[in-house]
């Protein structure tokens, strides 16, 4: 009999079909009284249980909703209100199940987003051997003006280059000796998501804005030219 509770309190079932428009807004108001979600610009499935809702507020705020297939129903699981690109997780097993989820106000005329995955590279010694990490920069354009709301899966080489970066670092932490006799530790690369943005020339100038996440967000650095390499022509693989 316990075990028939357990399963009944855990089994979240096959999810129904998506909530209609009106259903969505009701339930992003509920969660967030101050989301004021008026229009439903579109639902995205992201994976099997997470929907992206890209919506616009009656204040006129590009806002970003996500609905989780949680306890046989569909739930708010977030709501942010600046529609900056942020990272969204479906499994953290896996890289391949990331997004990059991003709604912008027209009003900021951002043309371009041009999305980094980036690896420092370093150098140093594990288990009495030197090693050095290259450097990795991947890069993916999106022109906001075609898709001013939008999720990009991560790419395949993206996922790839995190699965490497994972195994090397977990490699080196298994050098416990190496760890106990070195006054600190660290990761042997660094390896992060941003993005710049590319604007208008008559574009207004920025607005402050605020994130909150959860434990499926994964924030993005905003770059600047100088934080990037170009040794090749804009747009490729840079690794040394």
């Amino acid at each position: 009999m316990a075990a028939v509770i357990i399963f009944f309190r855990t089994y979240n079932g096959k999810p129904k079909p998506f909530p209609n428009a009106d259903e969505i807004t009701a339930a992003l108001n509920e969660y967030d009284s101050e989301a004021g979600a008026e229009v439903v610009l579109d639902r995205l499935k992201l994976g099997e249980r997470l929907i992206f809702v890209p919506f616009v507020s009656s204040e006129g705020d590009y806002g970003m909703g996500f609905l989780k297939w949680e306890k046989r129903k569909w739930r708010v699981a977030r709501v942010d209100m600046s529609g900056r690109p942020e990272v969204r997780v479906t499994d953290h097993s896996d890289p391949s199940s990331r997004y990059v989820v991003w709604n912008i106000n027209p009003i900021e005329k951002v043309e371009e987003f041009r999305f980094y995955l980036i690896r420092d590279r370093n150098a140093g010694m594990s288990d009495r051997a030197n090693y050095y990490i290259p450097r990795v920069q991947m890069e993916e354009p999106v022109n906001v003006t075609e898709h001013p709301y939008g999720a990009m899966a991560f790419p395949e080489d993206w996922a790839g280059i995190m699965r490497e970066d994972d195994k090397l670092n977990k490699e080196t932490e298994n050098h416990v000796m190496d760890i106990i006799f070195s006054h600190s530790y660290s990761r042997p690369s660094r390896l992060y998501v941003g993005y710049v943005p590319v604007y208008a020339k008559d574009a207004p100038p920025l607005r402050s804005s605020s994130k909150s996440g959860d434990e499926d967000t994964e924030f993005m650095n905003i770059m600047n030219e100088t934080d990037l390499d170009f040794v090749q022509s804009q747009g490729t693989t840079e690794a040394d």
